[in-house]
């Protein structure tokens, strides 16, 4: 949510010259509606589609996928993806503010309370990012061609 899934891994899709698929977005195109209406018919609901989803994609080889931040929740989609290759783009709650600022495409932050709500989902999710990831790297203030760039060290490519 916010930490530069999508951004980072279109840029790495091209260095690799590999496939890049957001979920998201292929969630968006199948239900033809967006992840806010998807949403507001439950949390749970939103979910198995998102997994669904994922199945669709997770067997294809060179292909790099920006799942949603909230997969991880989902038990099925969690074991999915812990048979692959994982790297937690880590970002800090003050620059996730930040870069959100504006922000009304994410369901679960449309709220006032947009600071206490967020370091919630962080201290709900950090634990299954760690258990799930293979890397974790910090993305403040870095640029999305120092993330790939630090990606394609850790990967060894």
């Amino acid at each position: 949510m916010g930490s530069g899934k999508s951004s980072t891994g279109k840029a790495l899709s091209l260095s690799l010259e590999w496939e890049f698929i957001d979920i998201d977005n292929e969630i968006t195109k199948t239900y033809n509606s967006t992840i806010n209406e998807l949403f507001s018919k439950g949390e749970q609901y939103f979910r198995e589609i998102e997994c669904a989803e994922l199945k669709k994609h997770i067997s294809k080889e060179n292909v790099i996928l920006a799942i949603g931040g909230g997969a991880v929740t989902y038990k099925e989609s969690f074991n999915l993806l812990s048979s692959k290759l994982c790297i937690y783009l880590k970002t800090s709650k003050n620059i996730l503010l930040d870069r959100l600022q504006g922000d009304k495409s994410r369901p679960l932050l449309n709220v006032e309370n947009k600071e206490e709500v967020l370091g919630k989902i962080i201290r709900q999710r950090e634990q299954k990012y760690q258990a799930l990831c293979n890397y974790e790297m910090s993305t403040d203030n870095m640029t999305i061609q120092e993330n790939c760039e630090k990606i394609m060290e850790m990967i060894n490519v």
